[in-house]
């Protein structure tokens, strides 16, 4: 017959190991997820952008409170290959239990993505593809009210002005350009009887527009090239 005050002996003892286990599984949990995420910040820094989106991707599911993070670092990997539309996924991913105070830090890389994605459209001549991706990108940050009070401070606040009033001007700008097929030219000026070298101003008129356009598209350009606009920052 077994001993009462032995069996309650083991209970106990088996009821001690339960805490240390989880404990113990725990910490190498942390310890994974803090490798994972080291080892996708390293891959992301020297430029190896498809393993630092894997190793982010693996850390969602290591993360169990903050696994927005992971997310969001995947879709700044996405997003700086020129992946928009896994980065925008992987943003909004992140949006779905980000806190408060980092919510901005997702919507301004989200709207950033938007933002690409119109820049090409308008580059390839796509105005209504370019317009709607402009106003996303307006409504996600409006929708968290990041040009106004960000959750990060008055310098994120001012970031997330900037985003929003870049993204105004261009859908300004596409709203004023019709769209026309890629392959159809612009219609010709009837040439009118008299003097070849005569100036004639409908000509010159047009010329002046024509170059004004190629200006602006070239202002446009120069600002998609540069670094800090299209690499985004991980966490």
């Amino acid at each position: 017959m077994t001993n009462p005050r032995r069996r309650l002996r083991v209970v106990l003892l088996l009821a001690g190991l339960v805490p240390v286990l989880l404990v113990a599984a725990y910490a190498l949990k942390v310890t994974l997820m803090l490798q994972a995420n080291a080892s996708g910040r390293d891959a992301f820094d020297r430029g190896d952008l498809d393993g630092a989106a894997a190793e982010f991707a693996g850390t969602r599911t290591l993360n169990w409170f903050e696994s927005w993070v992971a997310a969001f670092d995947e879709g700044a990997s996405e997003h700086a290959q020129g992946r928009y539309a896994e980065a925008i996924t992987a943003y909004r991913d992140a949006l779905e239990d980000v806190p408060h105070r980092d919510e901005c830090t997702v919507r301004i890389n989200l709207a950033l993505a938007h933002e690409a994605v119109g820049d090409a459209a308008a580059e390839s001549g796509a105005t209504e593809d370019a317009r709607s991706a402009y106003q996303a990108g307006i409504d996600v940050l409006a929708a968290g009210r990041c040009p106004q009070d960000s959750g990060r401070g008055e310098e994120q606040t001012a970031d997330a002005g900037a985003v929003d009033e870049r993204l105004r001007e261009k859908l300004e700008q596409n709203q004023d350009q019709p769209q026309q097929p890629q392959d159809q030219q612009p219609p010709q000026q009837p040439q009118q009887p008299g003097d070849p070298g005569e100036s004639d101003p409908r000509r010159d008129r047009l010329q002046e527009q024509n170059d004004r356009g190629a200006d602006q598209r070239h202002e446009d350009q120069d600002l998609y090239d540069d670094e800090d606009y299209t690499r985004p920052d991980a966490w």
